[in-house]
């Protein structure tokens, strides 16, 4: 009998890093266990099936991450009522027939998007939870939470799963010293995404001539993200006007063909990454060497377009991990613990002092912006040499998660 492994915590393959984790996440089951099956819960099913064409993978949408607006459907997940919604029934009847429920979605177990919002990824593991069903977080940041509410919440669910792993130190030292769960539910992996491939080399000659990568100037891509103000309760304008700053430095001290990679383009402007790059391209008249690859981009493709440039600065944690993964120097605009926990496990304190992170408050400041980026390009070559070294470690220890599920799914089987 093959095993069912529901895949919960995704909003939809309109965010790039959502696709990212999910589809790098199945390939890797896949090896480990060919027979399974896989059902993604998330928003946006039709969607997220055109962009994952291959067999065994159902998408059915998800009303446990619908309470983020309506609470209402949040009690007819936890309630059999007569009025039961069908979208929440056949949430529900996927997670109950489950082998396995995989958490997935990098950082949704913390406090920066609400509590309402950490209560709502919780809900379809205590679902799981509930009939048995044994249930996994998958390659996660986690915290530090910001109130008493929160940890209680998380930790109620956390202790009776069948395995964490997290994606970065200190997210380790933060659920095992602070919050005190046991290092024999807790593993220490890498994010799923440096495990994404790329397409093939003719593929990547296709779109490096298709967005001009003629090799006469260097290419630097860039990932303002649209929804980090709203997320961190910064002044959007100043926003924009520091990222024009950082794009006018780079055009007039390197001449850099800048290429902008809208990671996230999700229906709302609000999260729509492709609005804030066109704004910036507007501001500087359609300058040529500009570029927006605003096409419908698969992640990997993106993958494949960043790792190419000679030098990555984002504000979205997996085009950052696109340009990591491909040895790229990249600048980390951070707003939580996942930007510092990642970039900590692959580099010195003094390197991330000397431009690879860069908290979104010191962004805000137009010369610390240009200073950081600045200082960053002036190491690019010895980061990109240090990447190539500590990638394969990396990718190991990404696997180490699906090796883990593997492990006691088979282990589980082989014990009925």
């Amino acid at each position: 009998m093959s095993e069912k492994i529901v895949f919960t915590g995704i909003t939809s393959f309109r965010n790039h890093g959502v696709e990212a984790l999910v589809v790098s996440a199945i390939a890797q089951l896949r090896e480990r266990l060919p027979k399974a099956t896989f059902v993604v819960l998330d928003r946006e099913p039709e969607f997220d099936n055109s962009r994952l064409s291959a067999g065994a993978v159902k998408f059915t949408q998800d009303y446990t991450i619908r309470p983020l607006y309506a609470s209402k459907l949040r009690n007819t997940l936890t309630r059999a009522v007569p009025s039961l919604d069908k979208y929440a029934a056949a949430a529900r009847a996927e997670i109950e027939s489950a082998t396995a429920v995989i958490a997935s979605g990098g950082d949704v177990f913390a406090s920066e998007y609400g509590h309402r919002s950490l209560l709502t990824h919780l809900q379809p593991l205590k679902i799981a939870r509930k009939n048995g069903v044994p249930f996994f977080f998958a390659a996660h940041s986690i915290g530090p939470f910001k109130n008493d509410e929160d940890r209680k919440a998380f930790l109620d669910v956390a202790k009776d799963s069948a395995g964490i792993t997290v994606r970065e130190a200190k997210s380790y030292e933060y659920l095992t010293k602070q919050l005190g769960l046991p290092t024999s539910l807790v593993t220490l992996t890498a994010d799923a995404a440096f495990l994404l491939s790329k397409p093939e080399p003719a593929r990547l000659a296709k779109l490096r001539a298709y967005h001009g990568f003629t090799g006469a100037r260097p290419v630097i891509a860039l990932t303002p993200s649209q929804a980090i103000c709203n997320w961190m309760n910064s002044n959007y304008d100043l926003h924009f006007k520091v990222w024009c700053a950082v794009v006018d430095m780079l055009l007039r001290e390197l001449d850099a063909g800048i290429i902008f990679i809208p990671h996230v383009q999700e229906t709302s402007p609000k999260n729509d990454d492709r609005v804030l790059a066109t704004a910036i391209v507007r501001h500087f008249n359609f300058d040529p060497r500009l570029q927006i690859a605003g096409g419908d981009y698969s992640a990997s493709e993106f993958k494949g377009i960043i790792s190419q440039c000679d030098m990555v600065v984002a504000e979205r944690m997996h085009a950052c991990i696109a340009g990591l993964s491909s040895a790229v120097c990249t600048v980390a605009i951070g707003y939580s613990v996942k930007a510092e926990g990642i970039l900590s496990d692959l580099f010195e304190l003094e390197q991330l002092q000397n431009g690879l992170l860069l908290p979104i408050k010191d962004f805000l400041d137009e010369k610390i912006a240009c200073e950081k980026v600045r200082r960053a390009w002036q190491i690019r070559d010895a980061v990109k040499t240090q990447l190539q070294a500590k990638l394969p470690e990396v990718q190991q220890r990404a696997g180490k998660t699906f090796d883990l599920i593997a492990a006691k799914l088979k282990s589980a089987k082989s014990k009925k």
